[in-house]
């Protein structure tokens, strides 16, 4: 039995009605792209079903699906996959020439699709953590392409300009130049709950202590409301929703904080999900701009550029939206020895969790009920399933008791927790493109 889930899975199965609580607070992964969104893809573009394919893919790191549509007779659709599956591996810059080729290549032609290319380049500088270049780009799409093709594009043109209104005055996202050598920040834990591994960060807001969740189940900041409004954080006129494991549609604030300092590494225009309920957390959009993390259950480092890193095989495996906004971590494991797609998600307490698509994938051992704390609030009689999977991660087989959430819908079946830090350290290198798993020599 793997070490996260010794006390509850023992709970569960002895009582039907045991409470367990955990903590995982965080925004979605991306969903797909809709077939009519706002401010994104021209219309000209989702009509062709290879592209639809291809924005699924990225959304979901399908690196295999991506590969197929790569050899796609289409040669629009296999343009689109060469970007995508380099934006999968976090490669910006190669994703961004692919890009600028076909957005040069098509602008006469195919103006639908050349804007579609041109919004990946948006997405890139965006998750480069370049937020003004990114404005800059969008706003000179809107100018290159206004006239410049049919009803779609000016649909399109007009959503992007009245985002780029609601962004007027408003300072972007950026880091201060790095420190030149690698920056350790210690890692503390929960100290209401001495089992979760979950790495918590010492940081300053806006000059203020805080304490931070680095959950790369998240992709920027959030803040419960009373504690955004005690840092400073400045509430913008934008409203939205997000969804936790079992939480639907909680209401949600944009704002911005000022001044985010991890140590010596300092944020400047933090963008802030407030919160109803009290969350603290910083997501991975934030952070992957730093370039390359290794995260152990003492430390989060930030390695130099020519620090050596450990080194693995593994690809990056990111999943995307084409504006960049959303960030999510999703390796491939073998589970049950099939190939199984499973999210990365330091703000889960857990070895793993399972959501209800899990059922079909796992041995079912005893149902029964367990609290459960996300993003909207405390759900304390969640209905669970106790549950056994093999796993294999990176040549090391696991055998895995764990929990099963039988109503959550979240998008993936399977998710990798912080408690796996007991047995291997995370290596996230979106520098040098790489995923890496480095497993402790004596196994828990």
């Amino acid at each position: 039995m793997r070490g996260w889930s010794r006390r509850c899975l023992s709970i569960l199965l002895l009582v039907s009605a045991a409470t367990c609580a955990i903590a995982d607070d965080k925004s979605p992964p991306p969903a797909p792209a809709p077939a009519t969104p706002d401010r994104d893809v021209d219309a000209a573009a989702v009509q062709n079903a290879g592209l639809r394919d291809v924005l699924k893919a990225m959304n979901e790191a399908d690196s295999k699906t991506l590969f197929d549509l790569y050899q796609s007779k289409d040669p629009i659709v296999h343009v689109f996959a060469a970007i995508a599956i380099e934006r999968t591996r976090f490669n910006l810059e190669a994703a961004s020439k692919d890009a600028k080729v076909c957005e040069d290549s098509l602008f006469e032609t195919k103006p639908g699709i050349a804007l579609a290319c041109g919004q990946f380049r948006v997405g890139n500088l965006r998750l480069a953590g370049k937020g003004q270049e990114a404005v800059d780009a969008e706003a000179e799409l809107v100018r290159r392409y206004r006239g410049h093709g049919g009803a779609g594009i000016e649909r399109s043109l007009a959503a992007m300009q009245k985002f780029l209104d609601g962004e007027a005055g408003v300072a972007q996202f950026s880091i201060d130049a790095l420190p030149a050598g690698d920056v350790v920040l210690p890692v503390k834990h929960d100290s209401r709950n001495k089992e979760s591994l979950r790495p918590i960060l010492a940081a300053k807001a806006n000059g203020r202590d805080l304490d931070l969740l680095f959950d790369t189940g998240a992709g920027n900041m959030i803040l419960g409301e009373d504690q955004a409004r005690d840092l400073g954080v400045k509430p913008l006129d934008a409203h939205g929703h997000i969804s936790g494991w079992l939480s639907k549609g909680v209401e949600t604030q944009r704002g911005m904080l000022d001044v985010l300092q991890l140590g010596p590494i300092t944020l400047r225009n933090v963008p802030v999900v407030i919160t109803p309920r009290k969350n603290a957390l910083i997501g991975v959009n934030l952070l992957a701009p730093l370039g390359t993390l290794g995260l152990t259950t003492k430390a989060l480092t930030v390695y130099a550029e020519q620090s050596p890193v450990p080194s693995c095989e593994r690809d990056m495996q990111a999943a995307t939206d084409i504006w960049g906004r959303k960030l999510r971590i999703i390796p491939e494991f073998l589970v049950n020895d099939q190939p199984h797609r499973v999210m990365l998600d330091t703000g889960a307490g857990f070895f793993l969790i399972g959501s209800k698509a899990a059922l079909d994938e796992v041995t079912k051992i005893r149902s029964g009920r367990l609290a459960l704390n996300d993003v909207g609030g405390s759900h304390p009689f969640a209905n669970a399933e106790a549950a056994k999977v093999k796993m294999q991660i990176d040549r090391q087989p696991f055998n895995i008791y764990f929990i099963v959430y039988t109503e959550s819908t979240f998008p993936y079946a399977i998710t990798l927790g912080a408690n796996a830090l007991e047995d291997m350290d995370y290596v996230l290198d979106f520098r040098r493109h790489k995923l890496c798993f480095q497993m402790h020599p004596n196994l828990h």
